[in-house]
């Protein structure tokens, strides 16, 4: 098995085309060439076409990782996930990861951190929620439990509910009844406990229907 032609791709001049005994064998990364030193009349043995194979194999998923990244950080299992999708190799996914975590790439407690931030500015829920999503996202209980807390729900049970009650209190003839509803169901579905949801309610309306009648009990 000679080296017969090392040819940089037309369309990706960072991939190269491996050519043995005068026929095409496959397409690796030039980085990959240049630390195999690979080269032109070299007899190719089988484990260096094995650890060519396996090696471009890692690159291919560590680059989909990459990809899979670079629209917004992730969890550790959202990526080792997104790496089974692909029937990547298991040894693979997690030779994968490792050089991920070598450029601090994949780190659950940066993720955990960015999603609470996330939520608290676009989309406030109660800690209860964030746990449960940060759980379905992978991230360790310890983790969780050392960054969320629910101290703040009541600040953000205002903030979450404050645009649906202005809407709400719009309508002239809407009364506290439909209106503790409606905002009550909207803050419990968002992870907010019941008597958070209650004052949060109370408070609202008394601040948006200045005029408006003593709650019903």
């Amino acid at each position: 098995m000679k080296i017969t032609g090392l040819e940089p791709q037309a369309r990706d001049a960072e991939r190269v085309n491996v050519f043995v005994d005068g026929r095409f064998l496959l397409g690796v990364n030039a980085a990959l060439v240049y630390k195999l030193e690979l080269a032109v009349g070299q007899e190719l043995q089988p484990e260096q076409l094995e650890q060519l194979r396996y090696e471009e194999t890692l690159q291919q998923a560590v680059d989909r990782a990459y990809n899979y990244l670079s629209y917004r950080p992730r969890s550790r299992a959202e990526v080792r996930r997104y790496l089974q999708h692909k029937q990547t190799p298991p040894d693979i996914i997690e030779d994968a990861l490792a050089r991920l975590d070598r450029f601090d790439l994949v780190n659950d407690r940066s993720f955990a951190t960015f999603w609470i931030e996330n939520r608290e500015q676009f989309s406030p829920r109660g800690g209860r929620a964030i746990k449960s999503e940060l759980r379905m996202k992978g991230i360790e209980r310890d983790v969780i439990d050392e960054l969320v807390s629910e101290e703040q729900d009541e600040t953000l049970a205002l903030q979450a509910a404050r645009k649906k009650a202005e809407s709400l209190a719009h309508n002239p003839s809407i009364d506290f009844a439909v209106f503790r509803d409606r905002l009550g169901s909207f803050l419990l579905r968002r992870g907010f406990g019941y008597e958070i949801a209650k004052r949060t309610v109370s408070a609202l309306w008394q601040e948006l229907k200045t005029d408006a009648p003593e709650e019903e009990t």
